[in-house]
């Protein structure tokens, strides 16, 4: 009878209720957020005494939640796990994941014990601890319970109760005894467990079946649900009835957390000593909810059957402002002289907040521009499209007070004047008191004309002094003296001031503050009313303000400055700054504010009524109880970080050195830290070389950092982190990456002392050994250039041998013949394997001229950049010369039809010079079969073997390629300008 009353009540058809037009806000922990999404979190939700949560999939895993990471909490078992019925962690560290239908022990990563309680037919439930022993009930499926425990090495079975008697109207507590509590429809028995027997307590008789059991004191105070639409409390033995108001389904069977469940709304309360107490409300979609609160954080995590939810009651939205179904572009957000909130939309919507209730204009035909007013009992907001200011008395009923232009931005002065900041046409002026006339409003306008150069005014504020300050965030800052009806203006794209500003708050102390486009913060020192200097804007330094994302709107919250980040709001301490300019700097966390879309310009203010602060983002609007948000306790993060070398994880405190082997040198960091709040922070993590100095990123989330084949050395990871107190601190984590054996200098010391023996036999030869090898080393570089002398040289005489009977070119050969042979000559008395850059050009010239006076007439030759040339610079002799002779020799005189050409082309840029040359021959390929030529021929082989000896005394000195195009050969040579040879001279 029971379960078809229970299926009764949870079947009833709910009644209609109209959408809130608020709710709380929450966040989804799901792969998008948090990397992993789980499903069906429909049992128990657990939480560690370090805040860690722990919770099950109805038919996956166990999760452990912390506050940066999911992950799983029985990683060793790789099939899905049996139900989490109740998670306990003794003294002794042992974790116990006490299921339906078994006890899992689990310690340091590891699976202890698994052991079976009972069998797939049969349900475990009422999992307690009473002096570090587990007690428990067993349902098995021939309807016997029996109450049972479990010391850590084996279950003893204790008492079996009557056999008619089932799960659903039975429970066990354990404060300092261990209750049972048995119920029927007419009567409750509370018994005490004692030496494997049953002690009646107390019994009472009870108007109304009781359904569960949600707090349970002791014998004498206790609440819980009936099964007639009603819950109660016992209060020190006397029972109390109140009426829920509308269905409501229980959450958890051992919990005190209620749903209203009527249409798509869901109001959540709590069971209390007396009555429902009311926490919050959601449109989530689900038809199964458990609750666990965060005291610390005064927030909710939420199982579905489909997503595991955490509710923030203190940050409430409103999504359904317009039309019933979206809050988007809440560009204007006032409150009247009622205490109503006005909102008015981008996209034609305005709607005035009320309590709870909404009420809309759904006629309006304006697209609501930032920056309205209160005055008295009327609101001025602004019009796009140049419709105008508008001045609203009620909902329908307004009169515009400018035409034909549009504004972004109203201020009532202390001396009663109304500025408003327009898009094009200056800053205009009036008395306030003209809003109260119906004639038309006479305007007066300050512009370029006055020195007022902003244009598309986003802000204006006035100092202590009566000066009127302006700001556009992508433009610059200007400041008007009323007295002298002159501006001073400082703009951003003549160098003037770096930054812009479209929000500016003066404090209670006169101090006026300007949020920058930047994300920055600074305030203005000006000593008098004319003091105007850029100098005089003071910055404040945090993380938290330098993160190149501007603040889009700012307000005062008693001791606070609130600043609209774009992607978080903060909160700078404005009494520690005044006290000892400390800089405090709080925020909202990304889960308490979980945005979509970034912080409006110019949404925020205070509400007259209870303190709280309305801002608005671009898709929703926000109402925050800020005096409950200060009134938790914050906590400090002192990070650790887990260090993951081939699947190995090391846990590692901050300032202990690390070291690492040498192959050690790529791996995995994650930074870790658990907190009560269990909460991210904003966090950074960089690496460097020890005596380098860090340089963070903007703040944000980031954990895991990945470093791949670093060198051995000395590192330190530094994390820093913005905390919840408005500091913020910063943590070093000392690398130390060995070399290998071989790169040590005593490996080398203690190697040299092997050949001591050897050496001392030949100490008399030193000498001559050392001079040897230098000789050698030496004589092995100018073989190499003496074997260009004879093959130059070898070339030209056959040339003219060939060419004696044409005459006529004998003589210009023989000449620039002899002009290479001086070169040489004089090359040679060097004995050395470098000549000059220019000297080198020279050969190149004479051989292009003699093979063209000789064997190709119709050669085309295009060269540039001969200029770039240097006198002073060395080259390897035939650097350049030897392919040159080889495109004319082996690729362009194998030619037997077409054009010949021949390209050489010289350039620098700050380190190197780049030869490129290019002919239209046949190619090495086809030259090979021609002339049995070899692949890189002789000459080019003696460079290689050159640029092989330089390269290895200075790193890519030369480097020098060759490749077959598909017209011709193109060899690149690329010089270092830098070469210090003086590493190769012996």
């Amino acid at each position: 009878m029971k379960k078809c009353l229970l299926l009764f009540i949870l079947t009833l058809k709910f009644f209609a209720q109209e959408i809130p037009i608020s709710e709380s806000n929450y966040f989804v922990y799901d792969k998008y957020n948090y990397g992993e999404t789980l499903n069906n979190i429909t049992s128990q939700i657990f939480q560690n005494n370090n805040g860690e949560l722990i919770c099950s999939e109805y038919s996956g895993f166990i999760y452990k939640i912390n506050n940066s990471t999911i992950l799983k909490a029985l990683p060793n078992i790789k099939s899905k796990n049996p139900i989490l019925m109740k998670y306990i962690k003794l003294k002794n560290g042992i974790e116990y994941y006490c299921c339906s239908h078994e006890i899992i022990m689990y310690s340091n990563k590891n699976i202890i014990k698994r052991i079976k309680i009972n069998t797939q037919n049969d349900f475990s439930n009422n999992f307690s601890v009473f002096n570090d022993t587990i007690y428990f009930t067993t349902y098995f499926s021939d309807k016997k319970l029996i109450v049972r425990k479990f010391d850590g090495r084996k279950i003893v079975s204790l008492i079996s109760i009557k056999p008619d008697s089932l799960r659903y109207n039975f429970q066990m507590f354990v404060n300092n005894q261990i209750s049972v509590i048995e119920y029927n429809e007419t009567e409750v028995a509370i018994s005490k467990l004692a030496h494997n027997k049953l002690n009646l307590i107390k019994k009472y008789k009870i108007d109304y079946p009781i359904f569960s059991i949600n707090y349970f004191k002791d014998v004498k105070n206790f609440s819980g649900s009936t099964m007639s639409n009603k819950n109660f409390v016992c209060i020190d033995g006397k029972f109390l009835y109140f009426d829920n108001n509308s269905k409501l389904s229980i959450s958890s069977f051992y919990s005190k957390f209620y749903y209203n469940d009527i249409g798509k709304n869901k109001n959540i309360y709590e069971l209390t000593q007396t009555g429902n107490n009311y926490l919050f409300t959601t449109t989530f979609s689900t038809g199964h909810l458990i609750l666990k609160k965060n005291k610390e954080t005064n927030s909710y995590y939420a199982g579905t059957n489909t997503k595991l939810l955490r509710y923030f009651p203190h940050l409430k939205k409103y999504p359904r402002l317009f039309d019933n179904i979206n809050s988007s572009s809440v560009f204007s957000i006032t409150q009247d002289a009622k205490g109503q909130i006005w909102t008015g939309s981008y996209s034609k919507g305005l709607t005035i907040i009320d309590g709870n209730k909404a009420y809309q204009d759904t006629k309006n035909e304006f697209m609501f521009m930032n920056g309205g007013l209160a005055y008295k009992d009327k609101i001025i907001l602004f019009a796009e499209s140049e419709k105008g200011a508008i001045l609203y008395s009620d909902l329908k009923k307004y009169r515009k007070i400018v035409d034909h232009s549009t504004f972004f931005y109203a201020y009532k002065s202390r001396d009663n004047i109304l500025y408003l900041g327009s898009s094009a046409k200056g800053l205009w002026y009036t008395d306030i008191s003209n809003l109260d006339k119906l004639e038309p409003i006479k305007w007066n306008i300050i512009d370029d004309k006055n020195g007022l150069k902003i244009y598309n005014i986003l802000t204006i504020n006035e100092d202590k002094y009566g000066n009127i300050w302006t700001g556009r965030s992508n433009q610059g800052i200007s400041v008007y003296n009323p007295k002298k009806r002159k501006a001073k203006t400082w703009l951003i794209d003549k160098d003037e001031i770096s930054f812009g500003s479209m929000c500016t708050v003066l404090d209670t102390k006169n101090t006026l503050w300007f949020g920058k486009n930047d994300g920055g913060l600074c305030y203005y020192d000006g000593k008098n009313a004319n003091d105007y200097n850029v100098k005089n804007f003071k910055s404040i330094i945090h993380p938290l303000l330098q993160n190149k994302i501007g603040i889009t709107f700012m307000h005062q919250w008693k001791d606070y400055l609130i600043l609209g980040g774009s992607d978080k709001v903060l909160l700078f301490d404005l009494k520690k700054w005044y006290s000892n300019k400390t800089v405090s700097v709080r925020y909202l966390n990304t889960q308490e504010t979980n945005f979509s879309a970034s912080t409006e310009q110019n949404t925020c203010l205070v509400d007259k009524r209870d303190e709280s602060v309305w801002f608005a983002t671009s898709d929703m609007v926000y109402q925050w109880d800020i005096k409950k948000w200060l009134s938790l306790p914050t906590f400090k993060v002192l990070p650790t970080i887990l260090i993951k070398k081939d699947s190995i994880e090391t846990e590692f405190k901050y300032n202990k050195q690390i070291d690492f082997k040498p192959s050690e040198n790529s791996f995995d960091i994650e930074i870790t830290y658990q907190t009560k709040d269990n909460l991210p922070r904003f966090i950074n993590g960089v690496l460097v070389k020890k005596d380098e100095k860090p340089i963070f990123e903007n703040p944000n989330l980031q954990t895991k950092f990945n470093f791949k084949n670093l060198s051995s050395g000395e590192y330190i990871f530094y994390v820093r982190v913005c905390q919840q107190d408005g500091s913020f601190d910063i943590f070093n984590y000392p690398i130390y990456i060995n070399s290998f054996l071989w790169q040590k200098w005593w490996f080398w010391l203690i190697i040299s002392l092997f050949p001591i023996g050897f050496i001392a036999f030949y100490f008399k030869k030193k000498n001559e050994i050392e001079q040897t090898k230098k000789k050698l080393s030496h004589l092995n570089l100018a073989s190499l250039s003496n074997q260009f002398r004879p093959h130059f040289m070898l070339n030209a005489l056959n040339s003219i041998g060939s060419q004696m009977e044409e005459m006529p070119h004998a003589e210009k050969v023989i000449s620039r013949l002899g002009e290479s042979i001086t070169i040489l000559y004089g090359f040679t008395q060097t004995n050395d394997f470098l000549h000059s850059f220019n000297n080198e050009w020279k050969l190149v010239e004479n051989i292009i001229e003699i093979q063209k006076l000789l064997f190709i007439p119709d050669l085309k030759v295009i060269s540039s950049g001969s200029d770039f040339i240097n006198e002073n610079y060395k080259i390897p002799v035939g650097l350049i010369q030897i392919p040159v002779e080889n495109a004319l020799l082996h690729g362009l005189r194998n030619k037997e039809y077409g054009k010949y050409s021949l390209e050489i082309n010289i350039c620098e840029n700050e380190n190197y010079y780049q030869i490129e040359i290019f002919d239209n021959g046949v190619g090495r390929e086809k030259s090979k079969e021609i002339n049995n030529f070899k692949k890189n021929g002789k000459g080019l082989s003696t460079i290689f073997e050159m640029i092989q000896i330089i390269n290895s005394h200075v790193s890519n000195a030369i480097i020098f390629e060759i490749r077959d195009e598909q017209i011709g050969t193109k060899v690149s040579i690329q010089l270092k300008k830098e070469i210090d040879y003086d590493k190769i001279k012996l």
